[in-house]
């Protein structure tokens, strides 16, 4: 059973929050609409949508065509009222990111780091922001592993993982919600809402995708099925450049810049074939600084030849790694815009 204690004070709050994802989902709403996705009653939606009026939070768009009845009214959140605040971390550089409530990226900054000191360069982008929009939600996509509102990330001399706290921590400052994210299921996450849109039909929950990304001395991916990231049980789902190959060194140590072309296709085949083998994504998405786009059409033809037809993925080509990181991190800062009240399952 889903309760909020029986304060009346949350429950509205509750209701908004739905109200509020349905309009953001959809785009705009009618009423009918709302109730029906929302399982609040039909009275209680139009005195929270007078209310979401009157406040100037939303807007109508007019009536919809008649099918015989009354008119349906629809509503639109107002154009500017509501924004949320995304960073982008990368190696050394970072991003801000100002994004609408339906996830469309308004502004983008680049943040100062000063000694690669992220977390001064979010608070300054963040402060100023908030200063001067009304920020509902705060997004930050980091190159580590996410475990809950903390990162973990490997020193590369002692080979050890340390955690920062910095998701609990920007909740704190500010009071909103957080989501953070790493940045390869970011990415991905941007490219299955550019599949969403490109094949609008196929709707999200089919979308099954693998990213690729090939940086120097490190192989790493992100993975969509049935809609969904697939993170495992520690996070660590993706860490391709930590599978052993068969002369007991890991994949990242054999992937080396002095590889030959056909050395280079064979062993990334061979990678493929474990994804398709095991995800069995419709599409294997190849990108990154250190990815040889002219073995593409190779890969293709080797990896037809290794695997049965209704086990092949096709294989596409991301030439904008920022575009789908970007994308990917302000799409999920707007799904968080409204998670005020979280229901507690009895």
């Amino acid at each position: 059973m889903d309760t909020l204690n029986g304060r009346p004070k949350l429950l509205k709050q509750a209701n908004l929050s739905l109200i509020r994802k349905v309009i953001t989902a959809q785009g705009t709403a009618t009423r009918a609409e709302i109730a029906r996705k929302t399982n609040i009653s039909s009275t209680t939606v139009r005195s929270l949508l007078a209310e979401m009026l009157e406040n100037g939070e939303i807007e109508s768009l007019g009536f919809d065509a008649s099918s015989g009845g009354r008119k349906a009214q629809r509503y639109g959140f107002r154009p500017g009222r509501y924004h949320g605040a995304a960073v982008c971390l990368y190696d050394g550089e970072a991003y801000g990111l100002l994004v609408d409530v339906c996830g469309q990226i308004l502004q983008t900054t680049p943040l100062e780091m000063e000694d690669g000191m992220a977390e001064a360069a979010i608070f300054a982008f963040l402060d100023g922001l908030t200063r001067e929009k009304e920020i509902k939600a705060i997004g930050v996509g980091v190159p580590g592993i996410v475990e809950g509102g903390c990162v973990l990330r490997k020193d590369k001399n002692t080979e050890e993982f340390h955690k920062t706290d910095l998701g609990s921590t920007l909740a704190r400052r500010y009071g909103l919600p957080v989501v953070l994210e790493n940045d390869l299921n970011a990415t991905a996450i941007g490219l299955g809402r550019c599949y969403e849109h490109l094949f609008p039909r196929e709707g999200a929950e089919n979308t099954n995708m693998a990213y690729l990304h090939f940086e120097e001395g490190c192989v790493s991916a992100g993975f969509i099925a049935g809609g969904r990231i697939v993170r495992g049980c520690n996070n660590f789902a993706g860490e391709l450049g930590l599978v052993p190959q068969e002369d007991e060194r890991l994949l990242d140590e054999v992937m080396k810049p002095s590889l030959s072309d056909a050395q280079y296709t064979r062993l990334v085949v061979r990678v493929l074939g474990w994804i398709c083998g095991i995800l069995n994504p419709r599409y294997v998405v190849l990108g990154g600084a250190s990815f040889r786009k002219n073995c593409l059409g190779a890969l293709t033809e080797g990896l037809t030849a290794l695997l049965p037809k209704n086990m092949l993925a096709e294989l596409l080509y991301s030439a904008d790694h920022q575009h789908d990181y970007h994308s990917g991190m302000a799409w999920l800062t707007a799904a968080k815009m409204f998670d005020e009240v979280h229901l507690v399952k009895e």
